[in-house]
């Protein structure tokens, strides 16, 4: 595939050629991709000049939008519909140094520092021999210095080794462990948003099992293991690394796109046959961003991460027994955790719901109809919940030895399947039912007083909408005469 095909043909005549200045190269993953035959949205550009200018000036001719990414190192980016629906981001950047060459040798990667004029792409600019890194599937550092000079690009090493199954060469290797203990001197942001790249890549456990293998786990994640009785570290994240690594894999046999033979073995086939129906809402759900840049798909690697030795058995009480002891030493420590990198009011949020939500067992019995425990289940947890339904899978298949049990797997895997379709297509008639009585309503036919025990008992009654079936305003009003004359609220508090 020849690099014309990568580049938008729009862009491409707006790109000054060199008799008309200022002088242009492509560069960095873009090229690298090309030779990897992988296509890139996202395309580099050194500018021998005012860089800022040129990406203003694109950004006007496309009808797209500008940001300046640092106007003290004149890097500006460009956010521009295709002709196909794709979203590009275009980055322009002054060159430095007194020539390409020498910009080059400042990047991170030698995989990174190669360069086309886009008007000639008959040259490969390749001072540091990078395409013979790419034949030879290796990811070295540029010079001797190129990470402790940044250490966030240690964490860039893991991500790009992983995604592109390439090896760290060993004097890269040294370098990245010798960053571990610069990375607190970092900018907590950029190690965020590198770690949210990681987690978004189809294998996330082969980043999070390399980083702990090069000593960078327990820098960027050491709340991990302020919790009581964890035992041995290694082991402890092992478990938790097979829980993401899991969870990945239900994701890859759910999407949209997704290989069949990922799913032949008959764990992973009866997640897709029984599951495969939610595929194409699934991947909405995991794409949505809590913030920006930062998807579901992370948080929910991220809360199964936290949540790997919750015990989440039902029997036992949050009352400051062992588990909910667990519980919340977990989400004291994810809690810590996203203070550190500067996680949104809603993210936090998300991820409390996630640790302390309960699954609920869906059994015929005292505690309640069906119907009903799926909407106390998200009444609990909101939309967490369905991330709760995987980490769940997941966990219960990280605890075990060799395959489940076929009965027991085949229950759980029904269990989600309810949850999913109540979350999924049934929304209106499980969760986010509506009262068939205002609170008005209720006071007036009913002669009660206004005041918080109203709420109550509107929640009370859409809990019996839920499980007897109610579906008009009679039944309603019954169904709150028999709440307040079963003595379970003292009637003074209503009349």
């Amino acid at each position: 595939m020849t690099l014309q095909k990568f580049l938008p043909p729009a862009l491409l005549e707006l790109l000054p050629s060199p008799v008309e200045g200022p002088q242009v190269w492509l560069v960095g993953g873009a090229v690298r991709d090309h030779f990897l035959q992988r296509q890139s949205f996202d395309l580099d550009f050194v500018v021998a000049g005012d860089a800022l200018r040129l990406a203003r000036r694109i950004a006007d001719a496309l009808g797209g939008k500008y940001y300046a990414l640092d106007t003290e190192r004149g890097a500006g980016r460009v956010l521009a519909s295709g002709s196909n629906g794709e979203e590009w981001v275009f980055d322009f950047a002054r060159m430095r140094g007194s020539s390409l060459q020498e910009d080059l040798w400042y990047r991170d990667f030698t995989i990174n520092a190669l360069a086309f004029d886009p008007h000639n792409l008959d040259i490969l600019i390749d001072p540091t021999g990078g395409l013979k890194d790419i034949n030879d599937a290796l990811l070295r550092a540029c010079v001797s210095e190129a990470i402790k000079n940044d250490p966030v690009r240690a964490l860039r090493a893991v991500r790009i080794a992983s995604e592109l199954e390439f090896r760290i060469e060993p004097n890269t290797i040294q370098q990245v462990k010798a960053v571990g203990p610069l990375l607190h001197h970092v900018s907590v942001e950029r190690l965020r948003d590198e770690l949210f790249r990681m987690l978004d890549h189809q294998q996330p456990a082969r980043s999070l099992r390399l980083l702990d293998h090069l000593g960078l786990f327990e820098p960027l994640f050491y709340e991990f293991y302020e919790q009581s009785n964890i035992g041995d570290k290694r082991d402890f994240s092992r478990q938790a690394f097979t829980v993401v690594s899991t969870l990945s894999d239900f994701f890859q046999v759910l999407a949209t796109r997704h290989d069949p033979d990922a799913a032949a073995n008959s764990t992973l086939g009866l997640i897709a046959i029984r599951l495969g129906r939610f595929r194409e809402s699934l991947s909405n759900y995991l794409d949505e961003e809590l913030s920006s840049g930062r998807t579901q798909r992370a948080w929910v690697l991220l809360g199964s991460l936290f949540s790997t030795s919750v015990n989440r058995d039902l029997s036992v009480d949050h009352d400051g027994s062992p588990a909910g002891v667990d519980r919340g030493s977990k989400a004291f420590a994810a809690s810590a955790w996203s203070d550190r990198y500067h996680m949104s009011r809603k993210e936090k949020d998300w991820l409390e719901r996630f640790l302390v939500g309960d699954l609920p067992q869906l059994s015929e019995d005292a505690a309640g109809k069906i119907d009903l425990q799926i909407h106390r289940f998200y009444q609990r947890t909101k939309d967490a919940g369905v991330g709760i339904v995987f980490g769940d899978l997941a966990s219960f298949l990280a605890g075990i030895d060799g395959a489940p049990a076929e009965g027991d797997w085949e229950s759980r895997v029904n269990i989600a399947r309810q949850l999913l379709d109540a979350y999924f297509n049934r929304r209106d008639e499980i969760i986010d039912v509506e009262s068939l009585l205002s609170g008005e309503e209720i006071i007036s036919e009913l002669n009660l007083k206004p005041g918080p025990v109203i709420g109550e008992l509107l929640q009370r009654l859409i809990e019996i909408q839920i499980a007897e079936k109610l579906n008009t305003r009679d039944q309603a009003l019954d169904a709150v005469r028999t709440i307040l004359a079963s003595g379970s609220k003292n009637s003074g508090d209503y009349l």
